[in-house]
């Protein structure tokens, strides 16, 4: 099994289920999110190597997800699917800073070959340094103080790729409950972070590094 995992966001079930099938006959892992809230959702629960976007949504534009949401979240490279006719939303993609698009309809081919072409490229980093000594590994959810295994619970590894991936904003308490499978107005989820806080402090030498605001959230400070 190909290890890449790519996130592919469209809204029509028809063309959803073909590049699903052309993906995973070529080995790759495939998400799928047919709206922003989805594609949203996802990127706070995976690492993906690669996105593939379609420029028209019934939620929102594909443009305006890629600037606000995407951009300064991950490195990973980002494919735009556009009708063959929409030059000026091809060009405004590439001039945000994606990487590539392919205008529909498409060849499989042509698909195929960008998606290799832009992992083969793609220099992003799954090991996020929290410190010198500590290491996060994203893609194998591993945790590493001096090189060494520090064991997690789901939960645990769960939190901090939360924080991780929302490091530029704050990790509300109604997100984190969500993304647990917790009750609204449960606190488990805060009980969940001090244990995650303390863990990082006794055995990797980390203190403070995860910090809460009255009326935000938690953050992680890396």
């Amino acid at each position: 099994m190909n290890d890449k995992h790519i996130m592919l966001v469209e809204d029509d079930v028809t063309l959803q289920k073909l590049i699903y099938k052309l993906l995973s006959n070529n080995k790759y892992i495939v998400s799928i999110a047919k709206n922003i809230q989805e594609a949203d959702r996802l990127l706070n629960l995976f690492v993906f190597d690669l996105v593939i976007l379609d420029v028209m949504l019934p939620d929102s534009s594909g443009l305006d997800f890629y600037k606000n949401s995407i951009k300064n979240r991950i490195s990973s490279p980002v494919i735009f699917l556009s009708a063959l006719s929409d030059v000026d939303d091809r060009v405004t993609g590439l001039e945000l800073g994606a990487d590539d698009y392919i205008g529909k309809p498409f060849d499989s081919r042509e698909l195929l070959l960008k998606i290799k072409k832009n992992l083969s490229k793609n220099n992003s980093l799954n090991m996020v340094k929290l410190s010198n000594d500590v290491e996060f590994n994203l893609k194998e959810e591993r945790l590493y103080f001096k090189d060494q295994i520090i064991r997690l619970s789901s939960n645990e590894i769960k939190i901090l790729k939360l924080l991780v991936n929302n490091s530029k904003q704050y990790l509300t308490r109604d997100l984190l409950n969500n993304e647990l499978g917790l009750d609204f107005l449960s606190r488990s989820g805060d009980m969940q972070i001090s244990r995650l806080r303390l863990k990082l402090k006794n055995e990797c030498d980390l203190d403070d590094i995860i910090r809460s605001v009255h009326g935000k959230g938690y953050k992680i400070f890396i």
